[in-house]
């Protein structure tokens, strides 16, 4: 599986329902798996049989789910992905305030980032995505916070609400690549302060700025 493959795949599932695998707990041993293997020697080096041997399940319990090793790293990636959407979407359902919501959807964020196995290893490694391939994860981050900053309000996201939440997606893999000091990435009161001090009046001025 190429990088934009991985990439598109990110896409797909920001815009998906939730997967029904969700309910098999055998396949979420398998995931729970993949996962651990692809934090300790990297998706792209991932194998199925590595999977097996850390799973401890049978060959064929895995591979009649996930035939080819494509389709395993498709449904960690997706149900990945919709984790970490989930965790943004309950910080964002925490406060009734549109202002609160922004800071905590970046609490949450910043907390999945720091706990996910996958992430901790990409704040050490160098990216495998190309640049265009980074390019396009920008793009799918930046589509899906501008939804949740336009939410309800008719029509489609305005051009100063898709630029902050360009501007947003951009930080936000800057401080997964580059944990920052100031404001410290493990403290959630400084992350918090921060979000309020500049996140916030960057939101309030985009939703109140027409095209």
């Amino acid at each position: 599986m190429t990088e934009g493959a991985l990439v598109r795949m990110l896409g797909s599932a920001a815009t998906g329902g939730v997967d029904p695998e969700a309910a098999d707990r055998t396949t979420q041993r398998i995931l729970d798996a993949a996962l651990q293997e692809a934090a300790t020697v990297g998706l792209q080096r991932l194998t199925v049989e590595d999977v097996v041997r850390r799973a401890r399940v049978a060959r064929m319990t895995v591979y009649r789910r996930y035939p080819r090793r494509d389709d395993l790293v498709e449904a960690l990636v997706r149900r990945e992905t919709q984790r970490f959407l989930a965790a943004v979407a309950d910080g964002i359902e925490k406060t009734k305030d549109p202002q609160d919501g922004v800071v905590e959807a970046f609490i949450a964020a910043v907390r999945f980032s720091r706990s996910h196995p996958m992430l901790r290893r990409a704040a050490h490694t160098e990216s495998a995505l190309s640049a265009a391939d980074n390019a396009e994860l920008l793009d799918i981050g930046a589509a899906f916070i501008a939804r949740q900053i336009h939410g309800e309000a008719p029509g489609a996201p305005t051009q100063p609400v898709r630029w902050v939440a360009d501007v947003f997606a951009r930080l936000f893999m800057t401080y997964i690549a580059t944990p920052p000091t100031d404001p410290d990435f493990g403290d959630d009161d400084e992350l918090r302060r921060f979000a309020h001090e500049v996140l916030t009046p960057m939101v309030e001025r985009a939703v109140g700025t027409g095209e």
